[in-house]
């Protein structure tokens, strides 16, 4: 027998305040397992901005972005292309 059929059999048994109980227990495990599963992503993420930034500023360092206007860039990038398809 599964466990949850195990944890069932039980349940049944039990009034229905009793098992109401239960499922409180039940939900707050899920939240509990949520919130930490949320603190692993927020941790994760944290980590890839901190190698992003670390990354920009080795770039920064070594003089990557020297002679290049951040403004003129931006422009060209968001001017309209022909990709070469006749109308």
């Amino acid at each position: 027998m599964r466990l949850d059929e195990i944890i069932q059999q039980h349940t049944k048994e039990l009034s229905p305040a009793q098992q109401a109980e239960v499922f409180d227990f039940v939900l707050f495990l899920e939240q509990k397992e949520q919130k930490q599963a949320n603190k692993l992503l927020m941790t994760d993420q944290l980590q890839r901005k901190e190698q992003l930034k670390k990354a920009l500023d080795d770039a920064v360092a070594m003089g990557v972005f020297e002679g290049v206007d951040g403004a003129a860039w931006q422009k060209e990038q968001r001017q309209d292309r022909n990709i070469g398809y006749d109308e």
